[in-house]
C-alpha cells in the first residue's frame, strides 16, 4: 500500500483483521479475559498510530506486531515469568478417531502448548505468528521488526526444544 490510508480504511482493515488479532491474543495470553484486554490495548494503539502506517508490511502484519508489543508490555507489567496456569480450551472438531486416539492427541496438544509457553519470548512470538496465525516468515519478520534469517533460526530452535521435550528428534523419530 503506497498511498496513505484514511480513518475509514483503517476502520475497515481493523474489522477485517480483528479475528486474527483475537486468535493471536488468546494464544499469547492463554485465557479469554486477558486476550480481550490485550486486543483492546492493541486497538487503542492502532488508533493512535495509524497515521504512521507506511504500508511497508500488510495492515494485518502491522497490527499483529502492535499486538505482540502490547503483550510484551503486559508481561513486563505483570512480571510474568512462569507459564500461564489457566488456558481456555478450543472446541475440538468432530473426528472419526477413537477415544484413546483423541486422548493421546489431546495429551500431545497439551504438551506442545506447555512447551511453547515456556519458550523464550522471541521464539514463542515467532512460533505463534508463523504456526498459529499462518504468517509467512517474511510477514513474521515484518511484524516483529527482525530479519527473515532470525525468524528461521528461532523456528528451528523452537522445533528442537519442542522435539526434545516430546522425546523425538527434529525429524519426528522417537528417541525412546
Amino acid at each position: 500500500m503506497s498511498r496513505p490510508i484514511d480513518r475509514h480504511e483503517v476502520d475497515r482493515l481493523v474489522v477485517e483483521h480483528l479475528p486474527a488479532a483475537l486468535r493471536m491474543a488468546l494464544r499469547l495470553a492463554g485465557n479469554a479475559h486477558a486476550a480481550e484486554d490485550l486486543v483492546q490495548e492493541t486497538l487503542l494503539r492502532v488508533l493512535r498510530q495509524w497515521p504512521k502506517f507506511r504500508g511497508d508490511a500488510s495492515f494485518k502484519t502491522w497490527m499483529l506486531g502492535i499486538l505482540v508489543n502490547a503483550d510484551r508490555d503486559r508481561r513486563r507489567r505483570l512480571r510474568i515469568h512462569e507459564p500461564l496456569q489457566e488456558r481456555d480450551e478450543c472446541a475440538a472438531a468432530p473426528s472419526n478417531e477413537t477415544p484413546p486416539q483423541l486422548a493421546a492427541a489431546a495429551e500431545l496438544d497439551a504438551a506442545i502448548h506447555a512447551v511453547i509457553e515456556r519458550l523464550p519470548d522471541r521464539q514463542r512470538e515467532i512460533a505463534l505468528l508463523t504456526w498459529g496465525e499462518g504468517l509467512s516468515p517474511s510477514e513474521t519478520a515484518a511484524a516483529l521488526n527482525v530479519t527473515e534469517a532470525n525468524v528461521y533460526t528461532n523456528l528451528h530452535l523452537a522445533r528442537r526444544r519442542i522435539a526434545a521435550v516430546l522425546g523425538v528428534d527434529a525429524a519426528g523419530r522417537d528417541l525412546k
